[in-house]
C-alpha cells in the first residue's frame, strides 16, 4: 500500500491521535486499516475485534514502530517519550504507568484542530485550557454529548475528524493540507517546566500532588503558602507505618486535626447559634403535637457537614455529646491515603525511612483546607435546604466533597545531607467564594431561653417517652418524628 504523508505534518507537542486522522483522511481508508496496515503480525492476525490495549496511543503497543517510522519519516515513538517525560519527570514514582497522567477520553481545543493539530498537552490531567489558545478544553461531543476514546479506534469516530453523530471536529478542503501545523504561541511557563524537564533524568525537587486536584499553573507560578524545614527526623521504618499502632496514631492525628477547624467554627462564625445546633441535634420542640421549628442556617450547615464528614448515620445525636467528634473525617480516608502512600513511597527511597513529622504535617494541611472548603459548601446550601427541610443523598454529598477538595501541591526539596531540606505547600485560593449572609430565627435572648426549656424528640427519646404505648397520640408523634427524620436522610448509597 503506497501511503500519501509528508514529515511536517507532525508537529511538535503533538499527539499519535491527530497524525492518525491525518492520515486516515488523506488516505481514505478507516483507523481499523490503519491498524492493519502498521500493526505488529499478533495484530494482523487478528480476525475479528482487536482491543484496546494495541490501539494505545502512548506505549503504541500495537504498531510495527520500524514500519511506522519509515512510513511517516519520523520517530513517533520517540517523539512520545520526549513529551511525555517533559510534563511528568517532576511526579516520576508517584505512579509507575504513565497512563495515569492522561484522560483516557479525547480532551481538545477547537482553535487547534482547525489547523489539523491535537496536543499531548491536551491529554494531560493537570491542564484544563489549551496551553497555545488559553480555551477551555472540549471533553465530549457538542452534539451528541458522547466521549471519544483517546485511542486509534473507529468507537465513537467515523470519518476522519468527525463524530459518528456527524459532528465535524476539524472540517479541511485539500487546499488546507498545507496549513496543518502546531500553534506559534505557546504559554511561556508551560513552554519553561516542559524545556526544564526535557533532558534531565533525575530530577529535582519532586512534586507530590494529586492529578485530579492540582493545575500545572500552580506548580509554576504559585508561591508556597508555607514551607516546613526537615530538621530533626523523627524516623519509622516501612513495616512499623503498616502496624495496628500506627495507623491509629495517624487516625487520631486526623482526628485532631478535624477538631480545629471544629473549634474554630464554633467559637468564631458559630459562636452565637450554639443553642440553634442543639435544638437541630436533639430535635428539641415545645411539646408532643406542635411541628418542629424552623431550622437556622448555620446550624444547618454545621450539623450536615460534620454528619457527612464524619460519615455518620444520623444527623441527631442520640448521646447528648453534640460538640464531640469521636471519629476520623472517614469521608476522605481515600485520599488521604493517596497522599500518605506516596509520602511514604518517596521517603523511603530517599531517606529510607519515614519522618513522621513531615507525614503529619502534610495531612493536617489537607485535612484543614479540605474541612474549610466542604464547609463553605455546606453553607451555600444551606438557605434554601434548611427552609424546605431536605438534605442531599449521599451521591451528591460525594460530589460535594470532591468539588471541595483543594488544589494543591507538596514540592519535596530533598538532597542528601543538604542542610536546606523542607516541604513547601503550595494551595490555590478560591477567590471567589462568597460571604454567605443568613438571618437566624433565633438571635434573642428568649429564644435562646426557649431552646433549653423543649425537650427532646429523638427516635430514641421518642421510644422511651412512649414506651410501648401505642394509644393515637403517641402513634401520631412516633409518624412525625420518623416523617421529619426521613426528609434530612442522605438516602441513597455512599
Amino acid at each position: 500500500m503506497k501511503i500519501v504523508w509528508r514529515k511536517e505534518w507532525v508537529n511538535d507537542y503533538e499527539s499519535p491521535w491527530s497524525v492518525f486522522e491525518k492520515l486516515s483522511l488523506v488516505n481514505l481508508v478507516d483507523r481499523n486499516e490503519v491498524l492493519k496496515v502498521f500493526g505488529i503480525s499478533r495484530v494482523k492476525n487478528i480476525k475479528q475485534h482487536i482491543g484496546d490495549y494495541h490501539r494505545n496511543l502512548l506505549l503504541l503497543n500495537g504498531f510495527d514502530l520500524q514500519k511506522l517510522h519509515q512510513a511517516l519519516d519520523f520517530d513517533l515513538l520517540e517523539h512520545n517519550k520526549n513529551i511525555i517525560h517533559a510534563l511528568i519527570a517532576p511526579f516520576h514514582g508517584l505512579y509507575n504507568s504513565r497512563n495515569h497522567w492522561f484522560h483516557e477520553k479525547l480532551h481538545w481545543c477547537p482553535k487547534c484542530m482547525e489547523k489539523g493539530f491535537h496536543s499531548w498537552l491536551h491529554q494531560f490531567k493537570l491542564l484544563d485550557k489549551c496551553a497555545f489558545h488559553n480555551l477551555n478544553l472540549v471533553k465530549s461531543c457538542p452534539d451528541c454529548n458522547e466521549t471519544i476514546p483517546f485511542l486509534l479506534s473507529n468507537k465513537q469516530l467515523g470519518y476522519a475528524f468527525k463524530c459518528k453523530c456527524g459532528f465535524t471536529i476539524a472540517s479541511f478542503h485539500i487546499s488546507s493540507w498545507n496549513e496543518w501545523k502546531a500553534p506559534e504561541q505557546i504559554d511561556q511557563a508551560i513552554l519553561e517546566w516542559i524545556r526544564s524537564n526535557m533532558h534531565q533524568l533525575d530530577i529535582q525537587p519532586r512534586w507530590i500532588v494529586h492529578e485530579q486536584h492540582c493545575s500545572l499553573k500552580l506548580l509554576i507560578k504559585a508561591e508556597p503558602k508555607e514551607t516546613k524545614h526537615i530538621e530533626s527526623i523523627e524516623p519509622l521504618h516501612q513495616n512499623d507505618y503498616y502496624s495496628q499502632r500506627f495507623q491509629k496514631k495517624l487516625l487520631r492525628n486526623y482526628l485532631k486535626t478535624f477538631k480545629q477547624v471544629e473549634d474554630k467554627l464554633l467559637k468564631n462564625l458559630l459562636g452565637k447559634h450554639q443553642h440553634c445546633i442543639t435544638q437541630l441535634m436533639e430535635l428539641r420542640k415545645i411539646n408532643d403535637m406542635a411541628e418542629f421549628p424552623e431550622i437556622c442556617p448555620y446550624a444547618y450547615a454545621y450539623v450536615f457537614w460534620r454528619k457527612a464528614l464524619l460519615k455518620k448515620e444520623h444527623f441527631y445525636d442520640e448521646n447528648g455529646k453534640i460538640h464531640t467528634s469521636e471519629e476520623a473525617p472517614l469521608l476522605i480516608e481515600g485520599y488521604l491515603e493517596y497522599f500518605s502512600e506516596q509520602i511514604v513511597s518517596f521517603q523511603m527511597k530517599t531517606q529510607q525511612c519515614i519522618d513522621t513529622k513531615i507525614l503529619f504535617w502534610i495531612m493536617e494541611k489537607i485535612i484543614i483546607q479540605f474541612s474549610e472548603n466542604f464547609f463553605n459548601a455546606w453553607l451555600e446550601i444551606a438557605g434554601e435546604r434548611s427552609k424546605k427541610i431536605s438534605a442531599p443523598s449521599w451521591n451528591e454529598v460525594n460530589e460535594m466533597r470532591d468539588r471541595s477538595f483543594p488544589i494543591i501541591a507538596f514540592k519535596y526539596n530533598f538532597i542528601e545531607k543538604s542542610s536546606s531540606n523542607c516541604v513547601e505547600y503550595h494551595h490555590f485560593e478560591n477567590e471567589e467564594v462568597p460571604a454567605y449572609k443568613y438571618v437566624c430565627p433565633y438571635q434573642y435572648e428568649s429564644a435562646i431561653r426557649d431552646t433549653y426549656t423543649m425537650k427532646s424528640y429523638t427516635p430514641q427519646a421518642v421510644a422511651i417517652l412512649i414506651r410501648g404505648d401505642k394509644d393515637v397520640e403517641n402513634k401520631i408523634l412516633q409518624n412525625s418524628v420518623e416523617t421529619y427524620v426521613k426528609k434530612l436522610s442522605f438516602f441513597n448509597t455512599r
